[in-house]
């Protein structure tokens, strides 16, 4: 199997950067998956993470949010976080994907499904020396809006220094866990102490123009000026 190379950020002009770049199997499950969805590629370059939305319900409507998401093998590990009610569902659809609940490292194989359950501390990972995708049904669609607008800000500068792209910085951090907090718990400091902190440094983020979330980084035509697209 020759992988295509797709998912580079794009210059001004449309044409693909040296930026990070996704390697996908073009006859491969992930690939099969990412063409039956209507949306487009999203990318966190300074992550090491690429994906696209397979389903968005409407606070209204039926359906499970989920997410096909592919890591690179240099990805980021996201901290460990809690869901309070709802459970979340992972499914590896190509490599090795690990997610560890409770500590316990969970290696999925293609095909291979975890659920886990309301009030389990978890986080995903990956292990290997390659690429590795996977489909999550998450909690409510908060959860795909956190990971977008993450992505959003750093394709616009907002986390790398110097042109380059970068993580999620800790003020980030906190107006992301507020956003989350009736549903997801995120360990990046004890709530009470996280409470003290979205009242404090939160509020004089909000006053300085950051919020978050932003629904441009949730539409297509953001993604696909942006990210180059799979051929399919």
């Amino acid at each position: 199997m020759v992988p295509e190379i797709t998912g580079r950020p794009l210059d001004d002009a449309g044409n693909p950067t040296d930026g990070p770049q996704l390697e996908v199997d073009p006859d491969g499950r992930a690939i099969q998956l990412f063409s039956a969805s209507p949306h487009a590629l999203a990318s966190s370059p300074g992550m090491g993470m690429w994906s696209t939305i397979l389903q968005y319900p409407e606070s209204s409507g039926n359906g499970t949010p989920a997410m096909l998401v592919w890591l690179g093998p240099d990805a980021t590990e996201l901290p460990p976080h809690v869901h309070t009610s709802n459970r979340e569902v992972f499914r590896s659809v190509e490599g090795t994907v690990t997610v560890v609940v409770d500590g316990e490292p969970n290696h999925l194989e293609p095909g291979e499904r975890l659920t886990v359950e309301p009030g389990d501390p978890h986080y995903f990972r990956n292990d290997t020396d390659g690429f590795v995708a996977f489909h999550v049904e998450v909690p409510w669609t908060k959860t795909i809006d956190t990971q977008y607008m993450s992505a959003g800000l750093d394709h616009e500068g907002h986390f790398g220094t110097e042109g380059e792209f970068g993580e999620p910085d800790l003020v980030q951090g906190l107006l992301l866990a507020e956003y989350v907090e009736d549903e997801t718990r995120i360990a990046i400091a004890p709530l009470p102490v996280q409470k003290v902190l979205w009242a404090s440094i939160g509020r004089l983020a909000r006053l300085a123009g950051r919020s978050a979330m932003d629904e441009r980084y949730l539409r297509d035509r953001f993604w696909e000026a942006r990210v180059e697209q799979p051929d399919v």
